[in-house]
């Protein structure tokens, strides 16, 4: 999860690129939490859009910005007792799975293609 700063060459064709690590977007964030210290001051210090910073900080503050996480491999998971059906509604399918993001939730119903639920999974992570 490298966030890119975009720097001007000499001339104004000539652009380049420098990649934040985890770590360092969590020191830049670190450093906006300092008491008097303001978003502004650190991103200009740092040479980073100060849009950019409340961005991580975001992340960092709701737990999502760390160094030792790493995205893809485990995912939170509660397991629930199935929901009852009415009993003039007769059960079609074999089970359901929830699976809830940040902002979006998918729900699949009866039974599944693992190679489309692993394409859905790869394209929302």
């Amino acid at each position: 999860m490298d966030t890119v700063t975009e720097f001007q060459g000499d001339d104004q064709s000539t652009r380049r690129y420098r990649r934040r690590t985890v770590e360092e977007k969590c020191q830049i964030v670190r450093e906006t939490l300092v008491p008097g210290r303001s978003v502004a001051e650190v991103a200009r210090a740092h040479e980073v859009n100060a849009n950019q910073v409340f961005d991580w900080r975001k992340q960092y503050l709701e737990g999502r910005l760390d160094p030792k996480r790493d995205d893809g491999l485990m995912l939170p998971v509660v397991l629930s007792e199935p929901e009852e059906t009415a009993p003039s509604q007769p059960s079609t399918s074999a089970g359901v799975l929830r699976v809830l993001f940040a902002r979006s939730e998918v729900r699949i119903e009866g039974q599944v293609d693992l190679d489309a639920l692993r394409l859905v999974m790869q394209c929302l992570s």
